[in-house]
Protein backbone atom coordinates (compact mmCIF):
# COMPACT_ATOMS: atom_id res chain seq x y z
CA UNK A 1 0.00 0.00 0.00
CA UNK A 2 1.34 3.23 -0.85
CA UNK A 3 2.32 5.64 1.81
CA UNK A 4 3.65 9.05 2.14
CA UNK A 5 5.62 8.06 5.45
CA UNK A 6 7.23 5.12 4.71
CA UNK A 7 8.55 4.11 1.53
CA UNK A 8 8.10 0.60 2.04
CA UNK A 9 4.51 1.42 2.71
CA UNK A 10 4.47 0.34 6.51
CA UNK A 11 4.89 2.22 9.30
CA UNK A 12 7.23 1.00 12.10
CA UNK A 13 5.41 -1.42 14.47
CA UNK A 14 7.95 -1.28 17.06
CA UNK A 15 8.12 2.10 17.78
CA UNK A 16 7.19 3.42 21.07
CA UNK A 17 4.55 5.74 19.60
CA UNK A 18 2.54 2.47 18.71
CA UNK A 19 2.34 1.26 22.02
CA UNK A 20 2.00 4.56 24.19
CA UNK A 21 2.82 8.12 24.52
CA UNK A 22 6.72 7.72 24.82
CA UNK A 23 8.44 9.15 28.52
CA UNK A 24 10.59 11.91 25.80
CA UNK A 25 7.46 13.35 24.82
CA UNK A 26 6.85 14.60 28.28
CA UNK A 27 10.15 15.19 29.20
CA UNK A 28 10.84 16.82 26.29
CA UNK A 29 7.41 18.92 26.33
CA UNK A 30 7.10 17.34 22.89
CA UNK A 31 3.28 17.07 24.11
CA UNK A 32 2.74 20.84 24.33
CA UNK A 33 4.36 21.47 21.31
CA UNK A 34 2.20 19.25 18.89
CA UNK A 35 -0.74 20.10 21.00
CA UNK A 36 -0.29 23.23 19.19
CA UNK A 37 0.68 21.95 15.99
CA UNK A 38 -2.40 19.35 15.51
CA UNK A 39 -4.93 21.65 17.20
CA UNK A 40 -8.10 21.09 14.82
CA UNK A 41 -6.79 18.02 12.94
CA UNK A 42 -7.62 15.26 14.43
CA UNK A 43 -6.45 12.18 17.09
CA UNK A 44 -5.66 10.37 14.29
CA UNK A 45 -3.09 12.56 13.10
CA UNK A 46 -2.04 13.79 16.21
CA UNK A 47 -1.05 9.77 16.78
CA UNK A 48 1.10 9.52 13.30
CA UNK A 49 3.67 12.17 15.57
CA UNK A 50 4.05 9.02 18.05
CA UNK A 51 5.35 6.74 15.18
CA UNK A 52 9.04 7.70 13.94
CA UNK A 53 10.33 6.42 10.64
CA UNK A 54 11.14 2.66 10.59
CA UNK A 55 14.49 3.37 9.42
CA UNK A 56 17.34 5.87 8.05
CA UNK A 57 15.82 4.99 4.73
CA UNK A 58 12.73 6.21 5.43
CA UNK A 59 13.47 9.34 7.48
CA UNK A 60 15.24 10.45 4.51
CA UNK A 61 12.22 9.51 2.33
CA UNK A 62 10.17 11.76 4.76
CA UNK A 63 12.37 14.73 5.03
CA UNK A 64 12.33 14.73 0.92
CA UNK A 65 8.65 14.57 0.71
CA UNK A 66 8.39 17.66 3.12
CA UNK A 67 10.58 19.27 0.98
CA UNK A 68 8.29 19.47 -1.68
CA UNK A 69 5.48 19.51 0.63
CA UNK A 70 6.34 23.36 1.50
CA UNK A 71 6.58 24.14 -1.95
CA UNK A 72 3.39 27.03 -2.51
CA UNK A 73 1.46 24.72 -5.28
CA UNK A 74 2.14 21.50 -4.07
CA UNK A 75 0.84 23.23 -0.18
CA UNK A 76 -1.94 24.54 -1.57
CA UNK A 77 -3.20 21.66 -3.37
CA UNK A 78 -2.96 19.51 -0.79
CA UNK A 79 -4.28 21.68 1.01
CA UNK A 80 -7.47 22.00 -1.28
CA UNK A 81 -7.36 18.40 -1.52
CA UNK A 82 -8.06 17.65 2.26
CA UNK A 83 -10.58 20.43 2.54
CA UNK A 84 -12.28 18.80 -0.30
CA UNK A 85 -12.22 15.04 1.41
CA UNK A 86 -13.26 16.33 4.80
CA UNK A 87 -16.14 18.42 3.10
CA UNK A 88 -17.01 15.13 1.52
CA UNK A 89 -16.62 13.50 4.59
CA UNK A 90 -19.46 16.23 6.21
CA UNK A 91 -21.76 15.15 4.09
CA UNK A 92 -21.34 11.65 4.07
CA UNK A 93 -22.42 12.03 7.87
CA UNK A 94 -25.11 14.34 7.14
CA UNK A 95 -26.44 12.04 4.50
CA UNK A 96 -26.92 9.60 7.28
CA UNK A 97 -28.67 11.91 9.40
CA UNK A 98 -31.36 12.21 6.45
CA UNK A 99 -34.70 10.46 6.82
CA UNK A 100 -36.33 11.56 3.56
CA UNK A 101 -34.44 7.93 1.16
CA UNK A 102 -34.78 10.33 -2.08
CA UNK A 103 -32.73 13.16 -0.16
CA UNK A 104 -30.18 10.45 0.72
CA UNK A 105 -29.68 8.93 -2.62
CA UNK A 106 -28.95 13.17 -3.69
CA UNK A 107 -27.03 13.43 -1.15
CA UNK A 108 -25.09 10.18 -1.98
CA UNK A 109 -24.58 11.80 -5.83
CA UNK A 110 -23.18 15.07 -3.71
CA UNK A 111 -20.47 13.05 -1.68
CA UNK A 112 -19.28 11.10 -5.18
CA UNK A 113 -19.31 14.32 -6.84
CA UNK A 114 -17.02 15.70 -4.27
CA UNK A 115 -14.90 13.03 -3.94
CA UNK A 116 -14.17 12.86 -7.98
CA UNK A 117 -13.66 16.85 -7.81
CA UNK A 118 -11.16 16.47 -5.10
CA UNK A 119 -9.43 13.45 -6.81
CA UNK A 120 -9.20 14.98 -10.27
CA UNK A 121 -8.08 18.34 -9.67
CA UNK A 122 -5.03 17.19 -7.12
CA UNK A 123 -3.67 15.16 -10.07
CA UNK A 124 -3.77 18.17 -12.20
CA UNK A 125 -2.02 20.27 -9.56
CA UNK A 126 0.06 17.61 -8.60
CA UNK A 127 1.37 16.67 -12.00
CA UNK A 128 1.70 20.46 -12.95
CA UNK A 129 4.38 20.99 -9.95
CA UNK A 130 7.74 20.06 -10.11
CA UNK A 131 7.99 17.63 -7.25
CA UNK A 132 11.48 15.81 -6.58
CA UNK A 133 10.54 13.45 -3.85
CA UNK A 134 9.76 9.66 -4.71
CA UNK A 135 7.03 10.08 -2.19
CA UNK A 136 5.35 13.13 -3.74
CA UNK A 137 5.65 11.44 -7.64
CA UNK A 138 4.50 8.76 -5.96
CA UNK A 139 1.43 10.63 -4.37
CA UNK A 140 0.62 11.43 -8.27
CA UNK A 141 1.63 8.31 -9.71
CA UNK A 142 -0.77 6.54 -7.24
CA UNK A 143 -3.64 9.31 -7.54
CA UNK A 144 -3.53 8.62 -11.51
CA UNK A 145 -3.85 5.18 -11.47
CA UNK A 146 -7.23 5.45 -9.23
CA UNK A 147 -8.60 7.68 -11.27
CA UNK A 148 -7.35 5.67 -14.40
CA UNK A 149 -9.44 2.48 -13.11
CA UNK A 150 -12.40 1.41 -15.08
CA UNK A 151 -14.64 1.28 -12.12
CA UNK A 152 -13.65 4.99 -11.33
CA UNK A 153 -14.28 5.90 -14.78
CA UNK A 154 -17.74 4.79 -15.52
CA UNK A 155 -18.54 5.82 -12.02
CA UNK A 156 -17.13 9.41 -12.64
CA UNK A 157 -19.29 9.33 -15.93
CA UNK A 158 -22.49 8.26 -15.08
CA UNK A 159 -21.85 10.72 -11.54
CA UNK A 160 -21.86 13.60 -13.47
CA UNK A 161 -24.28 12.57 -16.26
CA UNK A 162 -26.82 12.93 -13.18
CA UNK A 163 -25.44 16.36 -11.27
CA UNK A 164 -25.73 17.81 -14.66
CA UNK A 165 -29.02 17.38 -14.77
CA UNK A 166 -30.42 17.68 -11.38
CA UNK A 167 -28.23 21.13 -11.61
CA UNK A 168 -30.55 21.88 -14.38
CA UNK A 169 -33.81 21.62 -12.41
CA UNK A 170 -35.46 24.71 -11.81
CA UNK A 171 -38.96 25.51 -9.81
CA UNK A 172 -40.69 28.32 -10.45
CA UNK A 173 -42.39 29.14 -7.05
CA UNK A 174 -45.68 31.91 -7.55
CA UNK A 175 -46.92 33.05 -4.40
CA UNK A 176 -50.52 35.37 -4.84
CA UNK A 177 -53.23 35.84 -2.75
CA UNK A 178 -52.06 33.75 -0.07
CA UNK A 179 -51.28 30.60 -2.72
CA UNK A 180 -48.62 29.11 -3.29
CA UNK A 181 -47.91 27.98 -6.97
CA UNK A 182 -45.44 25.20 -7.96
CA UNK A 183 -44.07 24.84 -11.64
CA UNK A 184 -41.36 23.94 -13.51
CA UNK A 185 -39.37 26.61 -15.48
CA UNK A 186 -37.14 29.73 -14.98
CA UNK A 187 -38.83 32.94 -12.93
CA UNK A 188 -37.54 36.46 -12.76
CA UNK A 189 -35.18 37.92 -9.55
CA UNK A 190 -33.50 35.91 -6.70
CA UNK A 191 -34.77 33.34 -4.47
CA UNK A 192 -33.70 35.30 -1.23
CA UNK A 193 -35.28 38.21 -2.88
CA UNK A 194 -38.39 36.68 -3.20
CA UNK A 195 -38.14 35.43 0.15
CA UNK A 196 -37.28 39.12 1.73
CA UNK A 197 -40.55 40.33 -0.13
CA UNK A 198 -43.12 37.50 1.27
CA UNK A 199 -41.89 36.29 3.65
CA UNK A 200 -39.76 39.07 5.51
CA UNK A 201 -37.83 37.26 8.52
CA UNK A 202 -38.31 33.76 7.72
CA UNK A 203 -36.15 32.85 4.83
CA UNK A 204 -34.00 30.24 6.91
CA UNK A 205 -37.36 28.38 6.91
CA UNK A 206 -36.72 27.48 2.97
CA UNK A 207 -33.85 25.48 1.55
CA UNK A 208 -32.59 23.60 -0.96
CA UNK A 209 -34.48 20.36 -0.78
CA UNK A 210 -31.83 18.27 -1.38
CA UNK A 211 -28.23 20.08 -0.72
CA UNK A 212 -28.56 22.30 2.46
CA UNK A 213 -30.24 20.46 5.60
CA UNK A 214 -30.96 16.96 6.30
CA UNK A 215 -34.81 17.48 6.40
CA UNK A 216 -37.70 18.75 4.50
CA UNK A 217 -40.46 21.73 5.08
CA UNK A 218 -43.97 21.37 4.02
CA UNK A 219 -43.01 23.17 1.18
CA UNK A 220 -39.75 21.28 0.20
CA UNK A 221 -41.64 17.92 0.37
CA UNK A 222 -44.05 19.61 -2.49
CA UNK A 223 -41.19 20.67 -4.63
CA UNK A 224 -39.82 17.33 -4.04
CA UNK A 225 -43.16 15.66 -5.41
CA UNK A 226 -42.95 17.62 -8.53
CA UNK A 227 -40.11 17.03 -9.49
CA UNK A 228 -40.69 12.61 -8.77
CA UNK A 229 -43.65 13.20 -10.88
CA UNK A 230 -42.16 14.84 -13.71
CA UNK A 231 -38.83 13.31 -13.86
CA UNK A 232 -39.37 9.61 -12.92
CA UNK A 233 -36.54 8.34 -15.36
CA UNK A 234 -34.09 10.82 -13.02
CA UNK A 235 -34.16 9.75 -10.05
CA UNK A 236 -34.96 5.73 -10.87
CA UNK A 237 -31.12 6.24 -12.93
CA UNK A 238 -30.43 7.99 -9.45
CA UNK A 239 -31.95 4.91 -6.88
CA UNK A 240 -29.68 2.61 -9.43
CA UNK A 241 -26.44 4.47 -9.39
CA UNK A 242 -26.21 4.39 -5.77
CA UNK A 243 -27.12 0.58 -6.08
CA UNK A 244 -24.56 0.27 -8.75
CA UNK A 245 -22.00 1.90 -6.43
CA UNK A 246 -22.09 1.41 -3.15
CA UNK A 247 -18.28 1.37 -2.29
CA UNK A 248 -16.86 4.50 -4.03
CA UNK A 249 -13.99 5.23 -2.18
CA UNK A 250 -10.44 3.77 -2.99
CA UNK A 251 -8.98 1.89 -0.06
CA UNK A 252 -5.73 3.32 -0.11
CA UNK A 253 -6.87 6.98 -0.14
CA UNK A 254 -8.15 6.47 3.89
CA UNK A 255 -5.08 6.28 5.37
CA UNK A 256 -3.26 8.81 3.14
CA UNK A 257 -5.84 11.58 4.27
CA UNK A 258 -4.13 11.32 7.61
CA UNK A 259 -0.78 11.09 6.08
CA UNK A 260 -1.28 14.53 3.72
CA UNK A 261 -2.37 16.45 7.52
CA UNK A 262 0.29 15.06 9.37
CA UNK A 263 2.91 17.30 6.81
CA UNK A 264 0.03 19.85 6.50
CA UNK A 265 -0.65 20.39 9.80
CA UNK A 266 3.59 20.64 10.48
CA UNK A 267 3.89 23.29 7.38
CA UNK A 268 1.37 25.12 8.61
CA UNK A 269 2.00 25.27 11.72
CA UNK A 270 6.02 26.20 10.79
CA UNK A 271 4.66 29.16 8.74
CA UNK A 272 2.92 30.82 11.69
CA UNK A 273 5.88 30.34 14.03
CA UNK A 274 8.49 31.65 10.49
CA UNK A 275 5.92 34.86 10.96
CA UNK A 276 6.51 35.54 14.16
CA UNK A 277 10.45 35.78 13.48
CA UNK A 278 11.33 32.06 15.13
CA UNK A 279 13.28 30.46 12.60
CA UNK A 280 13.43 26.62 11.15
CA UNK A 281 15.54 24.75 8.68
CA UNK A 282 15.43 21.89 6.67
CA UNK A 283 18.30 19.67 8.77
CA UNK A 284 20.95 18.27 6.90
CA UNK A 285 21.79 14.36 6.61
CA UNK A 286 25.42 14.40 8.41
CA UNK A 287 26.70 10.78 8.50
CA UNK A 288 29.18 11.45 11.77
CA UNK A 289 28.41 14.63 13.45
CA UNK A 290 25.93 16.96 15.38
CA UNK A 291 25.73 20.66 14.98
CA UNK A 292 23.22 23.36 15.20
CA UNK A 293 23.42 27.25 15.24
CA UNK A 294 20.22 29.68 16.18
CA UNK A 295 19.04 26.01 18.55
CA UNK A 296 16.33 26.84 20.62
CA UNK A 297 13.48 25.13 22.94
CA UNK A 298 10.15 24.96 20.34
CA UNK A 299 7.93 24.56 23.36
CA UNK A 300 9.64 27.58 25.45
CA UNK A 301 9.36 29.63 22.23
CA UNK A 302 5.77 29.55 22.10
CA UNK A 303 5.07 30.83 25.88
CA UNK A 304 7.18 33.31 25.59
CA UNK A 305 5.84 34.41 22.09
CA UNK A 306 2.19 34.60 23.98
CA UNK A 307 4.37 36.74 26.96
CA UNK A 308 6.41 38.70 24.66
CA UNK A 309 9.79 37.61 25.66
CA UNK A 310 12.72 36.81 23.40
CA UNK A 311 14.41 33.33 23.35
CA UNK A 312 18.36 32.90 23.86
CA UNK A 313 19.37 31.00 20.96
CA UNK A 314 22.18 28.66 21.39
CA UNK A 315 24.79 26.41 19.40
CA UNK A 316 25.74 22.25 19.36
CA UNK A 317 28.60 20.80 17.80
CA UNK A 318 28.99 17.66 18.44
CA UNK A 319 32.27 15.69 16.81
CA UNK A 320 32.50 12.32 15.06
CA UNK A 321 34.78 11.14 17.70
CA UNK A 322 32.75 13.35 20.36
CA UNK A 323 29.99 10.92 22.27
CA UNK A 324 28.27 12.87 24.92
CA UNK A 325 27.83 16.57 26.50
CA UNK A 326 28.12 17.00 29.70
CA UNK A 327 26.69 20.21 30.74
CA UNK A 328 27.01 22.50 34.21
CA UNK A 329 26.57 25.67 35.08
CA UNK A 330 24.29 27.41 37.47
CA UNK A 331 20.95 26.77 38.47
CA UNK A 332 18.69 28.62 36.43
CA UNK A 333 21.01 28.82 33.78
CA UNK A 334 19.08 27.12 31.16
CA UNK A 335 20.96 24.00 31.42
CA UNK A 336 17.40 21.92 31.09
CA UNK A 337 16.22 24.47 28.36
CA UNK A 338 19.05 23.15 26.10
CA UNK A 339 18.88 19.70 26.79
CA UNK A 340 15.13 19.71 26.03
CA UNK A 341 16.35 21.99 22.36
CA UNK A 342 18.95 19.26 21.66
CA UNK A 343 16.49 16.42 21.99
CA UNK A 344 13.65 18.35 19.77
CA UNK A 345 15.86 18.86 17.63
CA UNK A 346 16.78 15.16 16.71
CA UNK A 347 12.95 14.45 17.13
CA UNK A 348 11.82 16.55 14.22
CA UNK A 349 14.76 15.64 12.32
CA UNK A 350 14.09 11.41 12.86
CA UNK A 351 10.04 12.67 11.94
CA UNK A 352 11.29 14.26 8.82
CA UNK A 353 10.32 17.35 9.50
CA UNK A 354 12.18 21.46 9.65
CA UNK A 355 13.96 21.93 13.30
CA UNK A 356 13.98 24.82 15.23
CA UNK A 357 17.07 26.30 14.29
CA UNK A 358 19.11 28.29 12.13
CA UNK A 359 21.11 25.78 10.27
CA UNK A 360 21.51 21.85 11.27
CA UNK A 361 23.31 18.75 10.36
CA UNK A 362 21.76 15.54 12.61
CA UNK A 363 22.95 12.02 12.11
CA UNK A 364 20.94 8.93 11.85
CA UNK A 365 20.19 8.14 15.56
CA UNK A 366 18.26 4.56 16.08
CA UNK A 367 15.94 6.03 18.73
CA UNK A 368 15.64 9.19 21.31
CA UNK A 369 15.30 8.08 24.94
CA UNK A 370 15.30 10.20 27.69
CA UNK A 371 15.23 10.55 31.74
CA UNK A 372 14.00 13.67 33.66
CA UNK A 373 14.52 13.63 37.29
CA UNK A 374 11.22 13.52 38.82
CA UNK A 375 10.00 15.00 42.08
CA UNK A 376 10.18 11.88 45.15
CA UNK A 377 6.93 9.86 44.74
CA UNK A 378 4.51 9.56 47.92
CA UNK A 379 2.55 6.67 45.97
CA UNK A 380 5.34 4.21 45.80
CA UNK A 381 7.05 4.92 48.84
CA UNK A 382 10.65 4.21 47.74
CA UNK A 383 11.95 7.75 47.38
CA UNK A 384 13.33 9.56 44.88
CA UNK A 385 16.85 7.77 43.92
CA UNK A 386 14.94 4.40 44.06
CA UNK A 387 12.04 6.03 41.44
CA UNK A 388 14.72 7.25 39.38
CA UNK A 389 16.80 4.18 39.44
CA UNK A 390 13.27 1.94 38.73
CA UNK A 391 12.98 4.53 35.54
CA UNK A 392 16.09 4.29 34.17
CA UNK A 393 16.42 0.79 34.19
CA UNK A 394 14.45 -0.05 30.67
CA UNK A 395 16.66 2.09 29.36
CA UNK A 396 19.53 0.32 30.65
CA UNK A 397 18.42 -3.11 30.19
CA UNK A 398 17.81 -2.51 26.57
CA UNK A 399 20.39 -2.55 23.34
CA UNK A 400 20.24 0.67 22.69
CA UNK A 401 23.27 0.63 19.87
CA UNK A 402 22.81 4.17 18.48
CA UNK A 403 20.11 6.08 20.48
CA UNK A 404 20.09 9.79 21.07
CA UNK A 405 19.89 9.92 24.84
CA UNK A 406 19.13 13.09 27.20
CA UNK A 407 19.60 12.97 30.58
CA UNK A 408 18.69 15.77 33.38
CA UNK A 409 19.96 15.64 36.50
CA UNK A 410 20.33 12.44 37.81
CA UNK A 411 20.81 11.11 41.25
CA UNK A 412 20.65 14.30 43.18
CA UNK A 413 19.26 12.79 46.34
CA UNK A 414 22.47 10.66 46.73
CA UNK A 415 25.48 11.23 48.58
CA UNK A 416 28.26 13.25 46.43
CA UNK A 417 30.20 10.20 45.62
CA UNK A 418 27.82 7.76 45.26
CA UNK A 419 26.14 10.56 42.57
CA UNK A 420 29.18 10.73 40.48
CA UNK A 421 30.09 6.89 40.56
CA UNK A 422 26.52 6.15 39.42
CA UNK A 423 26.60 8.90 36.58
CA UNK A 424 30.19 7.74 35.70
CA UNK A 425 28.54 3.93 35.02
CA UNK A 426 25.58 5.48 33.14
CA UNK A 427 28.05 7.17 30.86
CA UNK A 428 29.91 4.35 30.46
CA UNK A 429 27.10 1.87 29.59
CA UNK A 430 25.53 4.65 27.12
CA UNK A 431 28.82 4.95 25.47
CA UNK A 432 30.03 1.53 24.74
CA UNK A 433 26.54 1.07 22.93
CA UNK A 434 27.31 3.48 20.71
CA UNK A 435 24.79 5.78 21.99
CA UNK A 436 25.06 9.87 21.96
CA UNK A 437 23.56 12.71 23.69
CA UNK A 438 23.78 15.16 26.57
CA UNK A 439 24.16 14.39 30.16
CA UNK A 440 22.92 18.01 32.49
CA UNK A 441 23.89 17.46 36.09
CA UNK A 442 25.71 19.60 38.42
CA UNK A 443 28.29 17.07 39.15
CA UNK A 444 31.30 18.70 37.44
CA UNK A 445 33.53 15.29 38.09
CA UNK A 446 31.58 13.83 35.56
CA UNK A 447 32.53 16.50 32.50
CA UNK A 448 36.58 14.61 32.33
CA UNK A 449 35.03 10.85 33.53
CA UNK A 450 35.60 9.69 29.90
CA UNK A 451 37.76 10.58 26.72
CA UNK A 452 34.80 11.49 24.28
CA UNK A 453 32.85 13.43 26.75
CA UNK A 454 32.56 17.60 25.67
CA UNK A 455 32.05 19.69 28.63
CA UNK A 456 29.57 22.39 28.43
CA UNK A 457 28.86 25.43 30.68
CA UNK A 458 25.95 27.33 31.15
CA UNK A 459 27.48 30.97 31.17
CA UNK A 460 27.16 34.12 33.56
CA UNK A 461 28.13 37.96 32.74
CA UNK A 462 30.38 40.31 33.73
CA UNK A 463 28.04 41.07 37.11
CA UNK A 464 27.20 37.41 37.40
CA UNK A 465 23.96 37.42 36.10
CA UNK A 466 22.29 34.60 34.17
CA UNK A 467 23.07 34.74 29.89
CA UNK A 468 21.13 31.26 29.35
CA UNK A 469 24.02 30.67 26.48
CA UNK A 470 25.79 27.37 26.53
CA UNK A 471 29.59 27.00 25.92
CA UNK A 472 32.19 24.60 25.40
CA UNK A 473 34.19 25.04 28.42
CA UNK A 474 37.38 23.30 29.90
CA UNK A 475 37.28 25.55 32.86
CA UNK A 476 37.49 23.42 36.20
CA UNK A 477 36.02 26.66 38.64
CA UNK A 478 32.40 26.19 39.25
CA UNK A 479 30.86 29.17 37.93
CA UNK A 480 27.40 28.33 39.88
CA UNK A 481 29.53 28.34 43.07
CA UNK A 482 31.15 31.17 42.38
CA UNK A 483 28.01 32.80 41.52
CA UNK A 484 26.63 31.80 45.05
CA UNK A 485 29.89 33.24 46.56
CA UNK A 486 29.13 36.59 44.66
CA UNK A 487 25.49 36.71 45.91
CA UNK A 488 26.85 36.28 49.73
CA UNK A 489 29.77 38.41 49.37
CA UNK A 490 31.61 35.84 49.92
CA UNK A 491 33.96 36.15 46.77
CA UNK A 492 37.97 36.65 47.32
CA UNK A 493 37.42 40.15 46.23
CA UNK A 494 34.25 41.10 48.58
CA UNK A 495 36.12 39.73 51.19
CA UNK A 496 39.16 41.72 50.64
CA UNK A 497 36.76 44.88 50.15
CA UNK A 498 35.39 43.88 53.78
CA UNK A 499 38.05 43.03 55.76
CA UNK A 500 40.18 46.65 54.11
Amino acid sequence: MFSLLSKTGNLREDGPGNVEIPVFFTDLNLDQILERVTEGWGEDVRKLYLNFPADREDEEYRRAVYGDVKKEGVLSALTEYYASIRQRRNVAERREKAYEELQQQVWYLRETYTYAAALDTLYEKLNAAELSSEGMKGLAAFVKSCISEDSYREMKEEMLKLWTELSSFRVLLTYEKERFTLSEGKGEGEFEAFLAENFPGQSREFKSPFLDIEYFSKLEEEIVKLFRKKHKGFFKSLRDFCTAYPEYLHEGLGPLENEIAFYLSYAKFQRKMQEKGFAFCAPGASADKLSATGLYDLALALVNMEAGKEVVPNEAYLAADEDFFVLTGPNQGGKTTYGRSLGQLVYFSKMGLDVPADTAQVPYYRNLWTHFSVEESAETGRGKLMDELERLKPIMDKEQNGAFVVINELFTTAANFDAIEMGKRVLEYLIKQQCKGIYVTHLEELSTAYEGIVSLRATVGKDHELTYHIERSSVTQSTGTNRQLVKYRLSYEQLKERFA
